[in-house]
Order: C-alpha cells, then structure tokens, then sequence
C-alpha cells in the first residue's frame, strides 16, 4: 500500500511540475503578446502583467514538490559530506521534519488566506478585478502539494528506506 500511495503522489507532483512548465510558457507567450500589441498597435492587453504575475506565483509554488523529488532545490551538501554517513541521514531527517513543519504552517496560512478571500469577495484592483482566491488558491495548493511531498520524503527516509530523490529520469540541469 505505501509504495503505491508514494507512486501516486510521485505521479502527481510530477503532472503539476508539468503544469507549472506550462504556466511559466503561458507568461512568456502574454509578455511577448503584450510586447508586440504595444510595439505594433499601440494597445495595450491589461491583464497581461497582471496573469503574469499570477502565473509566476503559482508556477513556483506548484513546481515546488516536484523539484523536491528531483533534488532540484538549492542545498548546502559540504556539512552532510564532511560528517559520517549516520550523522549524514540525522541530519538530512531533522532537516526533512523541519521543512515538514514549515511548509505545512505555510500551506494553513495560505489556504486561510485564498479563503478569506473567497468568503469575503476579494478582488483586484485591477481592470480585470480578478477574484484574488482563484491565484491565491493555486498558490495553497501548491504549498500543500509539497508539505505532502516532504511527508512522502519522510516516509522514505525512515520507513522504505528509498533514495528520497529521483535522480533516475534525468531532469537535473548540469
């Protein structure tokens, strides 16, 4: 059964990162779309930087636990090196439990913001005025989406004791 369920959430931080990718896509193609109408057509497309913006935040947040899987995120290894093996995993286990609970304070921040938004109608100030819970939203699961992978992280440091990277299928940028 935990196999599966860390399969499953593996597969699923996975399709979000893709979402993510597509996102940061999505704000290349409105700046560039917001570029062209500008230097072309002196018109301007007012949700450009805003959605942007939205996209940006949300990307990075949802691409967050998938680059955790993939051992994407920026470390500094020279202490786990320089101590024994033993003291390596404690280490790498304390510091598992601590982004555990600081990502999961910020996911119940997050998710209690996006919803004061949607309770109270929050929009933005812009043109636009984008109901603020529907990016605020993305960003809450985006955080709870990697409190949940630091949790599968954490099962595989102490129960299945599997690399808690994949590393196997050569996302990393040398």
């Amino acid at each position: 059964m935990l196999p599966r369920l860390l399969a499953v959430t593996d597969g699923f931080s996975k399709f979000i990162g893709v979402v993510s990718a597509v996102l940061t896509v999505a704000i290349v193609a409105m700046i560039l779309a917001e570029i062209t109408a500008r230097s072309l057509f002196n018109y301007s497309l007012s949700f450009a930087w805003e959605y942007s913006a939205y996209c940006m935040a949300v990307a990075m947040f949802c691409g967050a636990a998938f680059t955790l899987r993939t051992g994407g995120h920026i470390r500094v290894s020279l202490l786990a090196s320089s101590v024994p093996p033993k003291v390596a995993y404690v280490i790498d286990l304390l510091c598992t439990v601590l982004g555990i609970v600081i990502a999961a304070y910020l996911s119940a921040a997050l998710v209690q913001q996006a919803w004061r938004s949607f309770e109270s109608g929050s929009v933005s100030s812009t043109i636009s005025a984008t109901p603020l819970y529907i990016p605020q939203g993305g960003i809450a699961f985006g955080a709870a989406l990697l409190t949940l992978q630091l949790i599968v992280r954490l099962l595989r440091l102490t129960i299945t004791r599997e690399e808690p990277e994949d590393t196997a299928g050569g996302y990393q940028v040398d």
